[in-house]
């Protein structure tokens, strides 16, 4: 028993002092690292974009690649090591940005992946992001300031904001909801309830929804951007973030 007990600390301690001889070279994955795009996450902290991605067994590094988003791309190193998240603090605001995730393998490069964008901005996110599918969907019961946003990259790359609410209405009543928000240079915003036609919301219109059950009902509707008046030139990219503003007006009987 003691000679078995012997050669495990002993194998243990070769383990673990040649992980990177090799043992570790017998001990690592076969296989070749996954191409895959970072995850990149604008509009949490002012001027700052957050890109991370996951562990890749097969990866001995990770390389991150960033460019200005422009007609003509230009390429440079943000990050090379084995963490998993880098943030760019040089994210200027208003401008766009383009991300590409290599992975390194002994010397061999892996990659680089699809380019993922990125939004320098000096405004964050509202108090009810989150809300972005209709799971996270944010109870409307009192007036909230919220914005949203829609950018498309030179190469078609797009980030695209979305906000999910529901709202109680008892039988046979129908809620009334107001939404407004500044149109100067033909923004726009579309309202869609479940189970109807997208429409599209003019500042300080009356958007109903009706409860024709016999029981209170939670509804569920997205406000988006109507992408088409965020870009003045979709061929260049561009895009824009506004402000509106919405609340529960009333419940009447229809």
């Amino acid at each position: 028993m003691k000679i078995h007990v012997i050669i495990f600390i002993v194998l243990s301690f070769f383990m673990a002092s040649c992980s990177e001889g090799p043992l570790g070279n017998m001990l690592r994955v076969s296989s070749d690292p996954c191409i895959s795009v970072p995850s990149v996450v604008s509009f949490e902290i002012e001027e700052q974009i957050k890109i991370s991605w996951n562990e890749d067994p097969g990866a001995d590094e990770y390389i991150l690649y960033k460019a200005p988003d422009q007609a003509v791309l230009v390429y440079e190193m943000l990050y090379r090591g084995t963490s998993l998240s880098v943030v760019d603090s040089n994210a200027v605001g208003g401008n766009r940005y383009l991300y590409t995730l290599g992975k390194i393998r002994g010397a061999k490069l892996f990659g680089p992946s699809d380019t993922v964008l990125g939004i320098g901005s000096m405004v964050i996110n509202d108090d009810l992001e989150g809300n972005n599918t209709k799971g996270q969907a944010s109870k409307l019961d009192l007036r909230y300031d919220a914005n949203i946003y829609y950018y498309k990259s030179y190469s078609g790359s797009e980030l695209k904001d979305v906000d999910w609410y529901y709202v109680i209405v008892p039988p046979r009543k129908q809620a009334n909801i107001i939404v407004t928000y500044d149109q100067t240079g033909g923004k726009g915003l579309y309202f869609y309830l479940e189970g109807h036609a997208v429409i599209s919301i003019t500042s300080g219109d009356s958007l109903s929804v009706t409860n024709n059950t016999d029981k209170e009902r939670s509804c569920y509707f997205q406000i988006s951007p109507n992408t088409s008046t965020f870009i003045s030139d979709p061929a260049a990219g561009g895009g824009n973030l506004i402000d509106y503003n919405i609340f529960l007006h009333s419940i009447i009987t229809p």
